[in-house]
């Protein structure tokens, strides 16, 4: 093998220096350059002459990245010479010829010749964009860090029980949902499952002791469910209120009935009275007759009303099939004298219609209340209109009933409307409760129908109530047949 000339070796290591995918140069004893590769000038941007034999510390390392100068003897890079100390992978700031600086990674080894340190190799390579993204990236994991630590104090702050479900059924809760339920997600309760299926859902359900209104949703990202998280309320002492005060509207309902029973019966009873006094006064047999059977049919108008009331009270535990027509037919022959009295012409047309399953009480306090607010609107006379017909429910499809009660009492003003059905809203001051519609809304509802207002005031004033009731039961209700 033939050997090669002095000539032919440096530039056979030169070629392989400049093929490194790293910076390389050497050091003298002194600092000063003796060799640099291809990569070294493109990264400093100095031509290879003007390194070779020159101070690189002076050149290129010659101040702290905080601008200070940097003196040869705080040189790392020279404590290999004077320590014999290897350097590995230091990271500090370096100068181009144009003075800009950059990051590099700098390993430096001994040159040692016949057991001494006779030079340097330092190799290096620029890692300013590398240190950025590790930079960035740091701060991107604080920032996630802060505002982790941020959602969970305002989930920990938040007064209702929090749950948080991943997709393997791994549920994190917050103190009020420990203090609630123990941090266990109520058994009674799917919310949670809705929203780990993609599902927005509400539920109220009854636990052991209490009340618990739910409020659960996906969590999503890029339309993956990551999991689900439900937000619970302790909502007993709302409900208990609510019970008490649908127990209160009942009693006022039961007051107003009762007044109106006695109204309808003390008519009849005043006219048998009269009726009595003239037989006695009465010398003609005729005149006797005439007047017994006028008495007659007082006292069988009186029956008449005494088992309308007695239908009126009769209560079920459980929903039964109901004919709204013969409700609204009851109801209705409670105020008759009412009806006359006041000179309303009442106009109701009931078509056939299918039964519904339903708490008869209950709807029928709803139609009670109804037929109450009409003619007490129409305190002067008017027209009472009510229809009944069989009807689809155009969103659902549903099979079920419409009952409409109109009237063209004053109307209602628009700053009423907007909270009609809230509780304690009434036009009546000084004999409503304010509950009748609240309440009225709630059964209705909870029968699975709507209710709803039309109203006028001025010109072809009037009111519109109009309930749609499904034939068949809600999920609610058929729970409570079976």
């Amino acid at each position: 093998m033939p050997i090669l000339q002095t000539g032919e070796q440096l530039q056979h290591w030169q070629a392989l220096l400049d093929s490194a995918g790293e910076g390389i140069w050497g050091l003298d004893l002194e600092g000063n350059c003796t060799f640099v590769n291809r990569m070294a000038v493109h990264i400093f941007g100095f031509a290879s002459e003007e390194l070779v034999g020159s101070n690189m510390h002076e050149l290129v390392h010659h101040h702290y990245p905080d601008g200070r100068h940097f003196p040869g003897s705080e040189c790392p890079i020279y404590d290999v010479v004077r320590r014999n100390k290897v350097l590995r992978q230091i990271t500090d700031t370096m100068f181009r010829k144009d003075g800009s600086s950059f990051v590099a990674e700098i390993s430096a080894q001994p040159v040692i010749a016949d057991s001494r340190v006779v030079g340097v190799v330092v190799t290096f390579r620029e890692v300013t964009e590398l240190r950025k993204q590790q930079e960035d990236l740091r701060k991107a994991y604080e920032l996630a860090d802060q505002k982790t630590a941020e959602l969970d104090a305002v989930i920990e702050s938040m007064p209702h029980g929090v749950y948080i479900a991943t997709p393997d059924a791994r549920i994190r809760s917050n103190h009020v949902a420990k203090m609630m339920s123990g941090g266990e997600f109520p058994r009674e309760l799917k919310t949670l499952e809705n929203a780990l299926a993609g599902e927005w859902s509400t539920e109220t359900v009854r636990t052991s002791d209490r009340w618990i209104r739910s409020v659960a949703a996906p969590i999503l990202l890029n339309g993956k469910i990551l999991g689900g998280v439900a937000v619970n309320t302790d909502v007993t002492q709302a409900r208990l209120q609510d019970e008490a005060l649908m127990k209160s509207e009942k009693l006022a309902a039961v007051g107003q009935l009762a007044s109106s029973i006695a109204h309808e019966i003390n008519n009849p009873l005043e006219s048998i009275t009269n009726l009595l006094y003239l037989i006695r006064q009465s010398t003609s047999m005729e005149d006797v007759q005439h007047y017994a059977a006028l008495a007659q049919g007082e006292l069988a108008r009186v029956t008449e009303i005494t088992l309308q009331t007695l239908r009126f009270n009769r209560q079920h535990s459980k929903p039964v099939e109901l004919d709204i027509a013969d409700l609204m037919r009851t109801v209705m022959a409670l105020y008759t004298g009412r009806i006359l009295v006041r000179n309303i012409d009442s106009d109701v047309k009931l078509k056939a219609a299918p039964r519904v399953m339903a708490f008869e009480g209950e709807i029928r306090q709803v139609i009670n209340n109804l037929i109450r607010n009409s003619l007490d609107a129409m305190s002067s006379g008017g027209r009472l209109m009510i229809r009944l017909h069989r009807e689809r429910d155009s969103r659902s499809g549903a099979d079920g009933v419409r009952l409409t009660i109109a009237d063209t009492g004053e109307g209602i003003s628009p700053k009423m409307q907007e909270h009609l059905f809230e509780a304690f809203q009434t036009t009546k001051e000084l004999t409503g409760t304010g509950l009748g519609l609240w309440v009225s809304k709630g059964i209705i509802e909870k029968h699975g129908g709507r209710i709803r207002v039309r109203t006028r005031r001025g010109e072809g004033h009037g009111t519109v109530f109009s309930v749609w009731l499904p034939v068949k039961a809600s999920s609610s209700l058929a729970a409570q047949v079976s």
